[in-house]
């Protein structure tokens, strides 16, 4: 935690023109999408380009705190992949809970998924004229922890119309008794007090905390994402008989995922999300779907241990290949 950047650090988007929009609106909440541009596409002298393919990424934060351009979980890879190949990554806010429930941010979701493809070229176009264009054939997602959750479930849902699927340490195995019991040890070693996550349900009770949370910029909120965790919140989050919320149960029913194949990084020391889910995972996939070209690199760290990966590096670029072919193509 002492490692991440500054909230207000946006160095890491210095190469990139980032356009904020509304998506959705619940009541009187406003819940935003972010799209980053690589600015070689948007200066005035650049010219006209074929449309641009996307990568469709979700942030991370036990699905209780960050936000969508918060540095500290966005890793640079993202920005170098999108550089290399002139893509535009959109990046979505959505509800976070306790306040709301796993259905609902699924909810925003999907309905960001209709805002890109009937919304997002439009919202382009206006915004910086006729010199870029976004290809919505052309999709590949991503997101760290509870976004690589997110980037699986989104592949599952939108297997046909996705090219292929990336995910930083998802929390997938979420049946597993790490989320449904409690973790045998604090994650990063950070031993927090219940009283964490009861004063804030008291506070929602009371009327002291807002109703609605879809924007976490400054990570107020991470001591409460850990200590939820640690102190067993996630049962009231994944209920186990809501079986369309667990991606392994949704692959033993038949559903699968884009045929550009998926890619998967885990640390091997990770105390938040344990390497073993996603062993799991790729074992599951091998089972149900072995015409599946599906990679799992198992790297030495914890949770974020790829800060600082390049796509070059050599367990990146093999796990990327060939998905990166499926997406361009």
């Amino acid at each position: 935690m002492d490692l991440l950047p500054h909230p207000d650090d946006m160095s890491r988007f210095s190469d990139f023109t980032i356009l904020t929009t509304i998506y959705k609106t619940i009541s009187d909440h406003s819940i935003t999408t972010d799209v980053l541009i690589p600015k070689k596409l948007t200066e005035a002298s650049s010219p006209v380009t074929s449309p641009c393919p996307i990568i469709l990424r979700y942030h991370g934060g036990g699905f209780i705190g960050g936000a969508s351009l918060y540095p500290g979980f966005f890793a640079p890879w993202h920005m170098e992949l999108a550089a290399r190949h002139s893509a535009v990554i959109v990046s979505p806010n959505y509800r976070l809970a306790p306040e709301s429930t796993i259905d609902d941010l699924l909810e925003d979701i999907e309905d960001h998924w209709a805002w890109v493809h009937k919304e997002l070229a439009p919202f382009l176009k206006k915004e910086l004229g006729a010199r870029v264009d976004v290809d919505t054939d052309r999709i590949l997602t991503a997101g760290d922890s509870a976004g690589g959750y997110l980037s699986i479930m989104t592949g599952l849902s939108h297997a046909k119309e996705i090219r292929a699927v990336t995910a930083a340490y998802p929390c997938i195995d979420l049946a597993d008794a790490h989320f449904m019991e409690r973790p045998t040890a604090p994650v990063f070693g950070l031993a927090l007090p219940q009283s964490i996550v009861d004063d804030h349900f008291e506070k929602i009770r009371n009327g002291k905390a807002p109703a609605l949370i879809s924007n976490d910029r400054y990570l107020e909120r991470g001591l409460l994402m850990f200590a939820n965790l640690q102190h067993g919140g996630f049962p009231k989050m994944f209920p186990l008989e809501k079986e369309q919320l667990f991606p392994f149960e949704r692959l033993r029913t038949g559903q699968k995922f884009p045929r550009g194949g998926v890619f998967v990084w885990q640390g091997a020391d990770d105390s938040v999300v344990p390497a073993k889910g996603n062993v799991a995972l790729k074992e599951l996939v091998r089972e149900v779907d072995p015409e599946l070209e599906f990679n799992l690199a198992v790297q030495p760290g914890e949770h974020g241990f790829d800060a600082m990966t390049k796509i070059d590096e050599e367990w990146m670029a093999s796990g990327l290949r060939n998905l990166v072919k499926a997406w361009l193509q």
